[in-house]
Formats: structure tokens, sequence, C-alpha cells
């Protein structure tokens, strides 16, 4: 009886033993697993914000303008947080948090930082970040100037504080009461001229023509790309849409996007 007792106790003894060391050696890699180590994560490192105006015409040529701006959501990750997580976004923007969101308010490249403060010891990590911004525009028929144009509308492109490059295009429909461009005879044709300018403060400073001609089609797209502008602050971009007829009616639609620069590291 007292050998059968014995027996059973080494066995326990056994079980027991094995039963911990299988609970420290899982202790222990679970420990080699975890990293000692602060980092940050973003969902996606290249955004696109969205800017659309669009001209409600309301019988006379100062039209109501609608502005819808959407600014693409970053969401910032901390793998391994420690104590305090305090972030600056790179645009003079910051937060406190495990994770945060953000967005851009303006197309640019962005370093975005995170420290991890605790007791032990002070970590931090960064990450670049590229937001560009990509522009629509519905205009209203061109209306009437009668001087030193029949009709004219201009376009305000939003102007750039990051980056120096424009690229899209001119969309002109045919819209209005009078016979179509396609229908026109050889001396009616209708006519558009689009031009790029410069402005300093809201006066014009200079003036591309990229477009001057007649055309026999109820639409006409004109594609435009504008590379090294390097604008110096309180300058910025406008497209004019311009023609010597004043039976001509277009509709002109304009989209465009700037991309966000280079990493300046």
């Amino acid at each position: 009886m007292k050998y059968q007792l014995s027996m059973i106790t080494v066995i326990l003894v056994i079980l027991i033993s094995f039963s911990a060391g299988v609970l420290i050696s899982n202790n222990l890699s679970n420990v080699m697993e975890e990293p000692d180590w602060f980092d940050i994560e973003v969902d996606s490192e290249n955004g696109v914000n969205s800017y659309s105006l669009v001209e409600i015409d309301e019988g006379d040529n100062n039209e109501e303008q609608v502005v819808t701006e959407i600014l693409h959501n970053f969401k910032f990750i901390s793998v391994n947080p420690a104590g305090i997580i305090s972030w600056d976004f790179g645009d003079g923007n910051s937060a406190v948090g495990i994770n945060v969101n953000h967005s851009y308010s303006e197309p640019g490249t962005y370093r975005v930082r995170a420290t991890s403060i605790d007791v032990d010891r002070i970590q931090s990590s960064a990450i670049w970040v590229k937001v560009d911004l990509k522009a629509f525009v519905e205009s209203d028929n061109m209306e009437c100037e009668c001087a030193p144009t029949a009709k004219d509308t201009i376009v305000d492109i939003t102007p750039l504080t990051k980056g120096n490059e424009i690229r899209g295009f001119v969309r002109a429909q045919h819209d209005g009461s009078s016979e179509s461009c396609s229908l026109r005879n050889p001396f009616q044709e209708c006519h558009l001229r689009i031009i790029i300018q410069t402005t300093d403060n809201g006066e014009v400073i200079s003036n591309n023509i990229i477009y001057d001609e007649n055309f026999r089609s109820d639409e006409l797209i004109v594609d435009f790309e504008l590379l090294d502008l390097m604008l110096e602050d309180g300058q910025g971009v406008q497209i004019r849409l311009e023609t010597d007829q004043l039976r001509d009616w277009h509709k002109p639609f304009t989209e465009w996007i700037m991309p966000a620069p280079p990493n300046e590291s």
C-alpha cells in the first residue's frame, strides 16, 4: 500500500513539474515574441483630397457657388506602445494617443513622428505620408462681357503652398439656344480661347494662351500641364476662357490634380 502511494506521489510530482515546465516555456516564448521596440504604421501612405465647385445659374451673372471639400483621413497606429504617445503630423498639428486619425488641408508630403515616453525610456519613430489634390469645377455658361471679348469666364485654381505642378484639362460643352457647333457653317464656327494666367495678389501678371481656334464639335477638350511654377507668396493661377462670338454658349468643366512633391529628406 505504501509502495502504491509512493508511486502515485512520484507520478503527481512528474506531472506537476511537466505542467510547470510547459507553462514556463510558453511564458518565455511569449516574452521572446513580444517586441521591445516602438514603431508606427499608417493604413495608407498615399491619400487624395477632393475639391469641387459648382456654379448654379440664377439667371444673372452672379451665380451661387457650391463648394465641397473632402479631406483624406489617415489612421496612424502605434506598435508596442508604452506610456504616453505623442504625435507630430508635420503640418503644425499634434495629438496624444495610442492610435490617432489626422487629415491634411493642403496637398504635400509630410513627415509624421511619434514619441513613446514611459518611466524607463523614450523612443520615437517616423514615417512619410503623401497627399494629392484632385479638383473639379463646373462653371456656368460663359457670360457676356461685350468688351474686349464677347463672352468669358474665369476658373480659379487653388493656390499652391507646397509643390509646383498642376495637370488637368478643360472641357467646353455647347449649351445654349443657338445652333450647335457641329451644325455651323464655315463662317460661323464656334470659337474658344483658353489662357493660363498667373496672378499676384489678384492682379494678372502673365498670360499663356494654350488654345485659340475655331471648331465644329459640340464638345472640346484641351489638356494642360503646368510644371516648375515656383509661385511666391500671394501668387496664384487661374484659367480664363474667352470667345469672340456673342452667339456662342459654352459650359466649361475643368479638372486638375496637384501631385504632392517628393520627400525633402
